[in-house]
Formats: C-alpha cells, sequence, structure tokens
C-alpha cells in the first residue's frame, strides 16, 4: 500500500521462503545475484507496517464498526458480510491469513532475529510491540488460533492455542518489546524505518521517539487487560488502570486533534497521497464504492449530545442533515434524505493518519478501570477531560453508561469498538431483523480450514445462550441483549 510496494513484494517474497526446508539450497543453487529474494531488515519493516495497514483499516474494520453500529454497510458486499452477519469463510481468509505471511508474524520474527543480531535494541522492540499489537486483535476476533507453533518448520499443521494463552502471550511480547525500548540509546535523530512516530514535521529525536512507543506499548497492554474482565474482574481491571498510568500521555493541542485521534503521541498509520500505492484505505475503498454510511446508532447518540463530532465524523447530505441507516439498512428516520457518509474533507482523506490507539482511548480505559474499581471521582476526571479537548462541557457526575459512550464515540472506526461492545453491551444495539445478536466473532479463513485440520468445524464451535448464530470467545462468554 505504501510508496515502497515493490519493495514489499520482494521481501513478501522472501518471508514466505523464510519457513520452507533448506532442500538444494546454498551457493550455487538458490543464490541469483539478478534476483533478490531476501530484503534488509528496514525494507521488511515497512512491508509489516504496510500490511498492518491493511489488517486494521480493512475489512476487520468495517466489520468491527458495522457490528457496533457505528456505521452501516449499505450495499453489495458490506450489506451482507457485515450489515446482514453473512461473512464467510472465504471471505476473510486473506485477513487472517495476513496476521501470518508476508508482512505479519514471519517478517516480523525477521525482523526480530535481524535487529538481535545487528544489536538494534529500537528496532528489535518496535517489532516486538507489533507482533503484541497484532496478536492482540487477532485473537479478539477469531478466539483460539495457531501462534505457538505457527512458525515451527517441523509442524505443519500447527495447533490451536486457547485464546486465554494468546493474551498472556502477548502481553509478554508487550513487555519484552518495552524493556528493549527502555535499553536502546536515545541521542540521535528518529529512525526513518518507523512510520509511526517518526514522520510529520518537525521530525521527533529519538529520545522522543523511544518514549512515544513505550506508551503506546503501555496503552495496548491496558487495551488488551481490559478484554479480559469479563473473566478475571476487578484483576483485570487494576492490571488496565496500572498499564494506562504509563500509557500514551500526550495531550492533544487542539479540538481537531482530539477529536481525530491526531496528537503526536497517539499510535497512527502513516499514509500518502497516491491512490492505490499509500492512500487512507478507508478513503480508497469509499472512493470506489458508497457501500459504507452513518449508523443511526452513533449518529443519535452524537445528536442528544450536541457532539461536534457529528459533522467531524459525517458528511451532511444533500438536503443538509445528518441521517444514519438502522440496523436493517433503513434510513432513520425517513424523510430527511439520504444516510450520510464519512466526512470527505478529513477522515476520507488519502493523507489522512488513520489513529490505532490514541490519548483519548487511554482517558477512557482508566475511566472505566477507575469506575469498576469504586473511584468514581478519578472515573470523571478522566472522561472529562476527552471531553473538554473536544469541545463538550464537563459532566457534574459520571455513569458507567457515560464513560463507555464517550468510549464508543472516541473509537470511530477503530476495531476494538467491537471488543469494548462485546464487554458491555454498550451502547445496546439492535441486532439485524431477527438475529438473536451482534456476532462475537468472525469465521476462520478457508485457507487455514483447508490446510490445518486442527481448525474445529463451525459446528463444533463455542456458543452463546442463542445458538450457532452468535459463535462467542472465550473472553466474552456473556451475549449482549436485543437492544429496542
Amino acid at each position: 500500500m505504501y510508496k515502497y510496494a515493490k519493495t514489499g513484494i520482494a521481501v513478501s517474497i522472501a518471508l514466505m521462503g523464510a519457513s520452507c526446508s533448506d532442500f538444494l539450497s546454498g551457493p550455487g543453487l538458490t543464490e541469483n545475484p539478478n534476483s533478490p529474494t531476501s530484503g534488509t531488515m528496514l525494507q521488511q519493516l515497512i512491508a509489516v507496517q504496510a500490511n498492518m495497514s491493511r489488517l486494521f483499516e480493512g475489512q476487520l474494520a468495517r466489520n468491527a464498526t458495522i457490528y457496533t453500529q457505528q456505521l452501516i454497510g449499505s450495499n453489495n458486499q458490506q450489506l451482507l458480510y457485515a450489515t446482514q452477519y453473512q461473512v464467510g469463510e472465504n471471505d476473510i481468509t486473506g485477513f487472517q491469513s495476513g496476521f501470518y505471511t508476508g508482512g505479519g508474524l514471519i517478517g516480523l520474527r525477521n525482523i526480530q532475529a535481524a535487529a538481535n543480531a545487528a544489536g538494534d535494541p529500537f528496532i528489535e522492540g518496535i517489532a516486538k510491540v507489533w507482533e503484541g499489537f497484532s496478536f492482540g486483535t487477532a485473537t479478539s476476533i477469531w478466539g483460539d488460533l495457531p501462534y505457538s507453533e505457527a512458525l515451527d518448520p517441523a509442524i505443519l499443521t500447527p495447533k490451536l492455542d486457547p485464546q486465554q494463552s494468546i493474551y498472556a502471550s502477548v502481553q509478554t511480547r508487550l513487555d519484552e518489546g518495552i524493556a528493549l525500548l527502555q535499553s536502546a540509546p536515545t541521542t540521535g535523530a528518529c529512525d526513518p524505518g518507523d512510520l509511526i512516530y517518526c514522520s510529520g514535521s518537525p521530525l521527533p529525536n529519538k529520545a522522543v521517539q523511544i518514549s512515544r512507543w513505550i506508551a503506546a506499548a503501555n496503552t495496548m497492554k491496558a487495551r488488551f487487560y481490559l478484554h479480559l474482565v469479563e473473566r478475571n474482574g476487578n484483576a483485570a481491571y487494576t492490571l488496565a488502570l496500572n498499564a494506562a498510568t504509563n500509557g500514551i500521555s500526550e495531550v492533544p493541542t487542539t479540538a481537531a486533534q482530539a477529536i481525530n485521534g491526531q496528537a503526536p503521541g497517539d499510535f497512527r498509520d502513516f499514509h500518502g497521497s497516491t491512490q492505490d500505492v499509500d492512500a487512507n484505505i478507508w478513503g480508497e475503498f469509499l472512493l470506489q464504492r458508497q457501500d459504507v454510511v452513518a449508523g443511526n446508532m452513533l449518529v443519535s447518540v452524537l445528536k442528544a449530545r450536541s457532539d461536534p463530532r457529528l459533522t467531524a465524523y459525517f458528511d451532511v447530505n444533500g438536503s443538509g442533515n445528518v441521517i444514519g441507516m438502522n440496523a436493517d439498512a433503513v434510513v432513520t428516520p425517513a424523510g430527511q434524505g439520504a444516510a450520510s457518509v464519512i466526512n470527505t474533507a478529513v477522515r476520507r482523506a488519502f493523507l489522512f493518519r488513520q489513529p490505532l490507539v490514541t490519548w483519548a482511548e487511554n482517558q477512557l480505559i482508566m475511566a472505566e478501570a477507575n469506575y469498576q474499581l469504586g473511584n468514581v471521582a478519578a472515573a470523571l476526571v478522566n472522561v472529562n477531560n476527552v471531553r473538554t479537548r473536544v469541545g463538550l462541557p464537563v459532566l457534574a457526575a459520571v455513569t458507567f453508561d457515560d464513560v463507555m459512550l464517550e468510549k464508543y464515540i472516541a473509537q470511530f472506526q477503530n476495531i476494538d469498538s467491537w471488543s469494548d461492545y462485546k464487554r458491555t453491551c454498550i451502547p445496546l444495539v439492535k441486532p439485524y431483523l431477527l438475529t438473536p445478536e451482534v456476532p462475537g466473532r468472525l469465521p476462520y479463513g478457508s485457507a487455514e480450514r483447508t490446510n490445518n485440520p486442527n481448525l474445529p468445524l463451525p459446528s463444533a464451535y463455542p456458543t452463546g445462550t442463542t445458538g450457532v448464530s452468535a459463535v462467542r470467545n472465550w473472553n466474552d462468554p456473556n451475549p449482549c441483549p436485543r437492544g429496542p
């Protein structure tokens, strides 16, 4: 997706070969000086970051935000895959595979090994953080997954690790990444292989770059601890609060930064201005097809609060209104024009840096944890920190609904909004037509189904109380009731 696309292709070839045997390998057998098949550590890092943009901004994000009705799939595949919950194994396979092949786990492990050999704890550290971030997200989507045996060349059909063990491994990877970053030299200019924090103008120095990575990794740790509160209760909230205390703390300096997750410390994908090369993936998708529109649930919440994010997130329609679609892909209310689309000037601009982990999320993680641990006054401070930055008045008191609705808004277009909903059932959405509940996970990809007999049949998936239509993961055992 980036301007290094040709490099990424070469890197992908090298990465795929990394897991093969050494049959007929060696000097004179496989080496062709005119056709290199290995990428440098920097090239592989660029390829990984390009791949992660595709994973975090593509169909996975569309499904997540449509399931929570921030958005609605109005036509074609988005209507079927997401609004009507009909996504199948063939539809999602490239996204599941993307966490492993090319710029996925293979690339990350290659980068870690190369950085370790080169004595570069900074690059090794951010590759560890990327691994933790990507597989914490993957297990939230699919539950049990191949992980501990995934790259063992002696194991052709790796076992599926239980979701709870993957979350534990994710925390270990993030801790390892933080430790490496803390040991990295802090002098000099920022490392240009990092497209997250060595970008913008002026460029930060190395010390600031490292501090931002450490803060972001702590917010990621806090996010994934929250995923376990249905199982681990207050212990998970305590861990989340401790991690978030060391998380992203650079306060947005303008309302626009706060609204769109663009503060200097926010963890944001880098994008360029060239279509089909390096542009914002949401922008590219919606330029080609307007199959995703505003969700009535989010529009209604924003209108009820007179929230300035209403027109920051969505364009007014031809009738001068911001209108959404409901769970059944019906424009609501009728008679006020067509459903609004995602904001063209900012959120769909090719250069827009899609926020993945932000100061606002960190504040609201602390708000949720503080509230649930009985520190309601502290939770109120956290919520009001976010409200004042986006231009809203402070609240005199706070409820748990206030906390989670603030986060629902702040996490616009973010995959993790789905995890928040599955955990808290806020906002209480009405599923599509007579479907018992919003899906709790995505199906495994068909490529993994074909190649790994360890995958359970769909009939063997764990389900909620309403049956097969609501397959759930271990960390989200409790289905949400149907909204009105």
